[in-house]
């Protein structure tokens, strides 16, 4: 399987030569983008995730100037799968978060595991997992939105009736009600099989016609600037009920664990920062936060 952490496409050593100082050499790396192209034009939603807390959201200002280009944080994540939990009856399957579904989730998992074991391995933390977020029934809503606006409002020029004239219709209507359901009581019941294999049949149709639907979105250059980071670089699922797509990668895994971030963990907590919480940990600290983060929020 091909690792999340966003490929290294290549080292380029470039020497420069400044006027009034000696040689210098500068390494530039260059890594694969986690969106597509154009990606700006459809991502919904963007995710900047560590597994910390402390500072790790997104401010109101940025999501007003921002809106869909704001990059949400992990605290931002963290409040809205809390509420989802407390509106949720427990019985029911979890849906919220980043929801990919079972099968989906435990590759992905077992993907950002390996990824993890190299990084810390490697002795470097303060990498993020990266997720863009494209909601497939955003456009849908907006049209139905734009259409609903457009339908002429009625006005009710009916005259108004009076209390017992109302008892009477409300009377005449119950009993109306009580017939129909007498009378379709053994129609419903003999049409209830093939209307369950109907609605198995439409729940695999749906279900099939989303993954053919978002393989892959239609975005300018995508013949050319397609995402290349292995099959569970994209995937498909929900997000809020809506169908979705998520463009996932691993990013900014190169700052390593030295005396300097030692430092700056230590003085966090000297300020009264809880050093459990914050991303200066040490690699295998901030490879197991990650994972434990990553576990709780995607289903």
């Amino acid at each position: 399987m091909t690792p999340l952490h966003t490929r290294q496409s290549g080292n380029i050593l470039n020497k420069l030569l400044p006027e009034k100082s000696e040689e210098e050499e500068y390494v530039f790396v260059i890594m694969n983008s986690v969106y597509p192209a154009e990606g700006s034009q459809f991502i919904a939603e963007r995710f900047d995730l560590k597994g910390s807390t402390v500072g790790r959201e997104c401010s109101a200002e940025e999501k007003e100037k921002k809106r869909n280009d704001a990059v949400l944080k992990d605290l931002d994540l963290a409040r809205e799968v809390h509420l989802m939990k407390t509106i949720t009856p427990p019985t029911s399957t979890p849906t919220h978060g980043f929801h990919i579904g079972a099968r989906l989730k435990s590759s992905l998992l077992s993907q950002l595991r390996k990824d993890v074991k190299f990084l810390v391995n490697c002795g470097v933390m303060d990498y993020s997992l990266l997720v863009g977020v494209v909601d497939m029934d955003t456009y849908r809503c907006k049209k139905s939105l734009a259409d609903s606006k457009t339908i002429p409002k009625t006005v009710d020029n009916r005259p108004s009736l009076s209390a017992n004239e109302n008892a009477k219709i409300e009377k005449r209507n119950k009993t109306i009600r009580r017939a129909i359901s007498m009378t379709s009581f053994p129609l419903r019941t003999a049409i209830a099989p093939p209307l369950y294999m109907a609605q198995k049949l439409y729940n695999l149709a749906d279900i099939t016609l989303s993954s053919v639907l978002t393989l892959p979105l239609p975005y300018y250059g995508a013949g050319i600037c397609g995402v290349d980071g292995g099959a569970l670089s994209v995937l498909h699922g929900r997000r809020l009920g809506h169908r979705c797509v998520y463009y996932v990668g691993v990013i900014d895994f190169l700052q390593p664990w030295t005396m300097r971030k030692v430092l700056e963990r230590d003085l966090k907590g000297i300020a009264g920062y809880d050093v459990n919480a914050i991303s200066c940990v040490d690699p295998k600290e901030y490879g197991a936060r990650f994972l434990e983060y990553m576990n709780a929020h995607i289903t």
